[in-house]
């Protein structure tokens, strides 16, 4: 007998009707009527909180395996940000191995260029491009 907490109240409310106007000689009736209505409400309540405790464990699940996503994104983000590191020191070696090159570059210009000013400034102060 799963009633609604509606259908109970108007059960209990139609009942009180009836025993109002068949009159209460008997103040025990009041209260027995009194004490249904009470529990009544409070398996309301009970069923009330199963189900919002229920909810709320689909929910807490739901977040536990979001946050378990995100962990493992972050795990391969932090791989990706440590590769990266790698390559940013390869090409600082590679930035010292060409201005190496450049500077012997232009040792051995000097070496076979006559050094008059003219030639200094067209060959090492001239723009590239």
């Amino acid at each position: 007998m799963n009633q609604t907490h509606e259908q109970r109240l108007t059960a209990l409310e139609s009942e009180a009707f009836r025993n109002n106007t068949a009159g209460f000689s008997d103040p025990g009736d009041q209260v027995t009527l009194l004490r249904g209505a009470v529990n009544e409400l409070s398996a309301d309540l009970r069923e009330h909180r199963h189900d919002t405790k229920e909810q709320f464990a689909g929910v807490n699940q739901r977040l536990d395996g979001i946050d378990g996503r995100l962990d493992g994104i972050d795990g391969r983000l932090d791989g990706i940000d440590g590769r990266l590191d790698g390559i940013d020191s390869r090409l600082d070696g590679m930035d010292r191995r060409f201005d190496g090159v450049d500077g012997l570059l232009r040792q051995i210009l000097a070496v076979v260029t006559p050094a008059t000013p003219e030639v200094v400034r067209q060959h090492i102060g001239a723009p590239t491009g």
